[in-house]
């Protein structure tokens, strides 16, 4: 049985009270097709029967609609159709001997997700196919039904990739694939795509590495941002060891999580990351839970109206962060720009770059 939105989630501008709405219904089909959804909803919210959602969308309280934490889908194997409908499973990347968060697509969500992702990235970069070089090894992809993160993300962006060179052999990135990157300089405005953690282990700490000119080139890189932290290492100081060391001033950072994959922004022509129209972040205080206002720092909670055989809608983060709720980024992007300034004390270091 396939779920039908009332509201899509294809559409490019979505209301505040459209998307709660859909968020709602959605919750609500959850409750009915997964009894551990509806056993959480009735012992951590007294949640057990539809009226209770609707009494929430109706009072627009919208910070009272239930949600689950994202260490949840570590433990159970959570999903709102049979195993026999599943077509992808999506792993975290986590740590190592750490658990690993499994989310279940059918087909249905699967498609939808790709449709998202497709309709966000055309604004972030275009829809032009491009020579693309992507720092990693295919071997990723050596099962094409199961990912892990950092495979789903990079998968996601292949379709913008015409031919697509893998260029990471045995841990290393050979002399020659190299030299097919600069050959291919010479005449194309090309793309290079990773994970945030290997274009620096790869590219930019790589001393074997040359100063080739990618001043022709646009990066889009995203994940592993924990690791880099605990050396010091920002966005401002990354965007500097690339002008330096390539002339590549052309990188866009993106953000996303494995589980709500589909959900995705890039970071914008100022250096922001806007909520995508598909999605809606709450902030909540670390201690009490309680959703605090705009510009105060926080767990995040990330509302999505993308995932239908996962009740995936309502995931409460490990990540701190907080929302400016302010409409004048030079940038023409109207939604509230988000901040990740860390994680949860004792929460894993973990994301799509491991």
């Amino acid at each position: 049985m396939t779920y039908n939105p009332i509201i899509s989630p294809l559409d490019i501008e979505i209301s505040d009270d459209d998307f709660f709405l859909e968020l709602g219904n959605l919750m609500k089909y959850y409750m009915e097709k997964n009894h551990l959804y509806s056993s959480w909803l009735k012992f951590s919210f007294n949640i057990s029967e539809n009226k209770h959602i609707d009494n929430i969308i109706l009072s627009k309280k919208y910070h009272l609609l239930p949600f689950i934490p994202s260490s949840a889908f570590k433990y159970k194997k959570i999903l709102n159709v049979s195993m026999q409908s599943i077509t992808k499973i999506m792993k975290s990347s986590g740590t190592t001997n750490a658990l690993q968060s499994e989310i279940f697509l059918d087909k249905q969500t699967s498609e939808l997700m790709s449709k998202r992702l497709m309709l966000d990235t055309n604004l972030s970069i275009g829809a032009i196919r491009r020579p693309m070089f992507v720092i990693e090894d295919k071997s990723i992809f050596s099962n094409r039904s199961s990912f892990i993160a950092r495979g789903a993300a990079i998968a996601g962006l292949l379709r913008y990739g015409k031919p697509i060179r893998f260029i990471v052999e045995n841990n290393k990135i050979p002399p020659r694939n190299l030299d097919l990157l600069k050959k291919s300089l010479e005449n194309d405005k090309i793309l290079i795509v990773g994970t945030t953690i290997n274009v620096w282990n790869y590219l930019l700490s790589n001393s074997d590495t040359p100063e080739i000119d990618l001043s022709n080139a646009s990066l889009i890189h995203g994940g592993g941002w924990k690791r880099l932290q605990n050396l010091k290492i920002d966005n401002n100081e990354f965007k500097k060891a690339l002008l330096k060391k390539f002339k590549l001033s052309k990188s866009i950072n993106f953000f996303g999580m494995v589980e709500q994959l589909g959900t995705v922004s890039y970071e914008c022509a100022n250096g922001n990351f806007h909520l995508p129209s598909c999605s809606r972040f709450i902030v909540r205080d670390q201690y009490t839970g309680e959703a605090i206002p705009d510009g105060q720092e926080g767990i995040i909670q990330v509302n999505s109206l993308l995932p239908y055989s996962y009740p995936g809608a309502s995931i409460l983060t490990d990540d701190i962060g907080k929302i400016d709720n302010f409409h004048n980024c030079s940038c023409g992007n109207n939604n509230p720009i988000f901040t990740f300034t860390g994680r949860q004390k004792l929460a894993e270091t973990r994301g799509c770059g491991s």
